[in-house]
């Protein structure tokens, strides 16, 4: 089968390589859909703190079972169309037994320590699929798993009626967390993004935003707050933006991360004492943060149009070209890969 490998770092390469083989637990899965997303981008650099390669990349992966443990007996049938939790987790380690496998001590993912949806094919544990109903598109269906991260940060940030809330980019990241906070009932919901032509297509979704080349974000947190944001993200690793993240946010109020990069940042963390501020790392999900992820964007995608998101659509063929794209910010929103093509 054709697949994307990276085969060391900054080399990505379409290659044949063997379908794979499922072990006792684990279904076979014809890929329909496989997002790029910003961590493909980290791993692909070398800066992903435990990533391995080879390996083939992705692990936002739409497809349809193709096989099925020979003693199989759940709900799940050959043909059928699912999303996958990437997440492999021992079950056996310290953060396991406390009921945190999205953080295993030895947690693995496909696509970035084991082959993920670059591919024609693919495998994983059935204990891990999500079944999505036939009328779910392919083209909305395949944000499941970045909504899943969406879901779990909400329960991370506790967001509060009337909050006001800065996130620092207005990538993929940053635009779903600002839909998950509106839905919550924050009050206010500002994205910094310095790409003109992305920050207009957050606009276009019904998010305010600011270019912070044109407005300084101090002056605009004294301008629209009492003091500080109540809760401040950063999606974008950019360190003048982490830097800042004291700064603009209240006493008592949080900051989250979602960067997932080994680069050391500089960080006063004596501000976050000084204010009492919450710092929350923002990793993966749960299993039901995924699936309560994904029936969110099921039940609200018309409404909300989220099927504007996906806003590039390539082949496989193509792979380098969309990882091009993203390292140059020349992607608006998401980028998604259709393995057949």
């Amino acid at each position: 089968m054709k697949a994307a490998v990276l085969e060391n770092w900054l080399d990505l390469q379409l290659k044949d390589i063997p379908v794979p083989v499922p072990s006792q637990n684990e279904a076979l899965i014809k890929v329909i859909r496989a997002g790029v997303c910003g961590s493909d981008i980290t791993v692909y650099k070398g800066k992903h703190m435990t990533a391995t390669v080879p390996t083939v990349l992705s692990h936002e992966i739409l497809g349809r079972i193709e096989s099925l443990p020979a003693d199989y007996e759940g709900s799940f049938q050959v043909g059928q169309r699912v999303l996958m939790n990437p997440i492999i987790s021992c079950g056996q380690c310290a953060a396991c037994r406390r009921g945190l496998p999205h953080v295993c001590e030895n947690l693995k993912l496909l696509g970035i320590h084991v082959d993920g949806g670059f591919a024609e094919y693919t495998k994983v544990a059935v204990d891990k699929l999500v079944a999505i109903d036939d009328a779910f598109p392919d083209e909305v269906a395949i944000l499941g798993e970045p909504f899943a991260v969406g879901q779990h940060v909400m329960l991370n940030s506790d967001i509060q009626p009337g909050d006001k809330i800065f996130i620092s980019g207005g990538a993929t990241v940053g635009l779903y967390i600002a839909i998950f906070a509106k839905a919550a009932g924050a009050e206010r919901v500002i994205i910094s993004e310095i790409n003109e032509p992305r920050r207009k297509f957050v606009e276009s979704m019904g998010i305010e935003t600011i270019n912070p080349e044109q407005t300084d974000a101090m002056d605009l947190m004294h301008k629209v707050t009492d003091g500080g944001f109540d809760i401040v993200y950063d999606t974008s690793g950019a360190p003048s933006c982490i830097l800042q993240m004291p700064d603009l946010c209240r006493c008592g109020g949080k900051l989250l991360s979602l960067g997932l990069s080994g680069d050391a940042y500089p960080f006063i963390i004596g501000k976050v004492s000084f204010k009492e501020i919450k710092l929350i790392g923002n990793r993966l999900y749960s299993q039901e943060d995924f699936e309560a992820g994904v029936r969110f964007l099921e039940k609200n995608w018309q409404a909300l149009h989220l099927d504007r998101m996906v806003t590039d659509r390539l082949g496989l063929s193509e792979i380098n070209r969309a990882f091009e794209m993203m390292l140059h910010g020349e992607n608006i929103c998401k980028i998604i890969i259709d393995p057949t093509k």
